[in-house]
């Protein structure tokens, strides 16, 4: 049995890396100092031929307990513990065996570890079922094998030096479990602070005190600059320690730079800042980059509405993600089939008329599309199901046909879902049209980047695994999404509000699926834009 007691869940993730390779054992016994889940949450620890599991508050932290019947290598049973104690989705491939002799560098893939290779075994023989084989150094060919070469995909070298994928170098410093915007809302403080390196150690002087980092920024520190907007540097930073702080939503800047922030009100200059630093962080400095395992995702549209079938086509065409699939659901439109693909084509997704409709992709263009015709009476909840089921994606998000979506939604999603290991994961209600007084309002009503139990309804996105699991959508009329999401909540999954930028929810004043009144939407508001908000974070600077 391998005693650990350890400050933290994030200091696991070392501990686990230096396990790799290690006596196996048959079971693992973990005191954590401090453990802050999300509020009624445990996780699996995903483990084959569990013997006893056990996990126990113990005053501000947890003791947790894990057998197997058969010993294993140890680092496989500290990863399933940090499972169990923290939400982690890091999409690496089917398979990835680790090696022993990682250094602490590649602590960001710890709960990943399902898989070892130890000192005795051959990497051509043990790799021929792995996709990813991660060491210090890329292995020597085996010429006592020379029956058949290895499988394996790919080869991820992480050294002292850094991270290097099959030749391309990358510079990995963001652990997308820790350096998150997780609690940083819509309306931003405007708070700036200044940083200095002292003997190596970085300083930021913070309205609560200051931050120290001699390494990498820990949990606690990531929280403690919540309230902190942008970062003013005297010199430039190291790229980890900058890359860290981006991905946690912190705008760096050097004092030469210092007038180009945002004025201290102006929400959307200062969220839109924030949020361009972390999408770039999160998708450069994080393991998913140099595993380049970015999961496939389907875009499935329902309507019953042919006069913004043309508008939600165009939204879908632009959306910016390297693999997406689009699924559209007619729900008892009278379009003929020539009409619908007439409207492909010009939306730039298809081949145009003469391709072929049905529940088969209508082109081979620049994106797969594939519709499904519905009948009227099917209620709203089976049709959306009936669409997702034609979905080949990882991953399924829901999308309006009405509502307005920037370039980089999909990509917002996908990294939320990422950094908060939600099940389910959407937008902030944050931006919303309302058509009849035709003014946008700026309505921060719910908590941004935040666990929750709602999210926007033409935002949502979830796991295709997932959404069986949790018995897909129910076949009702309206208020699918709410289903959907105490389906989540109640298979004890996670639900994930990220920030809003990039999506407006448009109310047209006639018959919805939601039943909320628009003068609703024209209370709490922090600020209104006559007319629908022309901007480039939303898709609609052109609208």
């Amino acid at each position: 049995m391998l005693h650990l007691s350890v400050p933290g869940v994030s200091s696991l993730a070392p501990v686990a890396i230096g396990l790799v390779g290690g006596a196996r054992v048959r079971g693992v016994r973990v005191r954590v100092g401090t453990w802050r889940p999300p509020k009624g949450w445990v996780g699996s620890p995903g483990i084959a031929g569990l013997s006893a599991c056990s996990l126990r508050p113990r005053g501000s932290g947890a003791a947790v307990s894990l057998s197997v019947i058969e010993p294993v290598d140890p680092a496989i049973l500290v990863a399933a513990v940090m499972r169990m104690l923290r939400p982690t989705q890091l999409d690496a491939g089917p398979l990835m065996t680790i090696c022993p002799g990682l250094p602490a560098s590649a602590a960001a893939l710890a709960s990943a570890i399902t898989d070892v290779l130890s000192p005795d075994e051959k990497a051509s023989r043990h790799l021929r079922r792995t996709d990813t084989l991660v060491g210090p150094a890329a292995p020597e060919p085996d010429p006592a094998d020379q029956s058949q070469p290895s499988t394996r995909a790919r080869t991820l070298v992480i050294s002292e030096r850094g991270w290097e994928m099959d030749g391309a170098v990358f510079d990995i410093g963001v652990d997308p479990a820790v350096h998150r915007p997780v609690g940083r809302r819509s309306v931003a403080s405007g708070y700036v602070a200044a940083a200095s390196i002292d003997r190596d150690v970085l300083v930021i002087d913070t309205p609560g005190g200051e931050v120290r980092a001699r390494g990498d920024l820990l949990p606690a520190d990531v929280h403690r600059l919540r309230s902190v907007s942008a970062v003013r540097a005297g010199g430039i930073l190291p790229v980890r320690w900058r890359a860290q702080l981006e991905a946690a939503g912190v705008v760096v800047v050097s004092d030469a730079a210092a007038g180009e922030l945002p004025e201290k009100g102006d929400d959307l200059g200062w969220q839109l800042a924030s949020v361009r630093v972390r999408r770039d962080a999160l998708r450069t400095h994080s393991p998913a980059a140099a595993l380049d395992a970015w999961p496939t995702v389907s875009v499935v549209l329902v309507t019953h509405r042919d006069r913004f079938l043309a508008h939600a086509l165009a939204q879908i065409a632009r959306l910016d993600y390297p693999s997406l699939q689009v699924v559209i659901g007619l729900h008892g439109v009278d379009l003929d089939d020539r009409e619908v693909a007439g409207l492909i084509e010009r939306a730039g997704l298809g081949s145009g008329p003469g391709s072929g409709l049905g529940s088969s992709p209508v082109s081979a263009g620049r994106r797969e599309v594939v519709v499904h015709r519905i009948d009227r009476d099917v209620p709203f909840g089976r049709a959306m199901q009936a669409a997702c089921d034609r979905a080949d994606g990882l991953l399924i998000t829901k999308v309006d046909d009405d509502d307005h979506y920037a370039p980089e939604h999909v990509w917002d999603l996908v990294l939320a879902r990422m950094y908060s290991g939600a099940q389910l994961v959407g937008k902030a209600l944050d931006w919303i049209h309302v058509e009849a007084d035709d003014v946008t309002a700026f309505r921060p009503a719910y908590p941004a980047e935040s666990y929750a139990t709602f999210v926007a309804g033409g935002t949502m996105l979830i796991s295709k695994a997932d959404l069986l699991e949790a018995g897909g959508w129910r076949p009702v009329p309206k208020s699918i999404d709410r289903a959907l999401i105490e389906q989540v909540k109640r298979i004890g999954g996670l639900v994930y509000r990220s920030h809003g930028l990039g999506y407006v929810y448009v109310r047209h004043g006639d018959a919805h699926t939601a039943i909320v009144r628009d003068e609703h939407f024209l209370t709490e508001n922090v600020r209104q834009w006559p007319g629908l908000i022309a901007h480039e974070a939303f898709g609609t600077a052109s609208a």
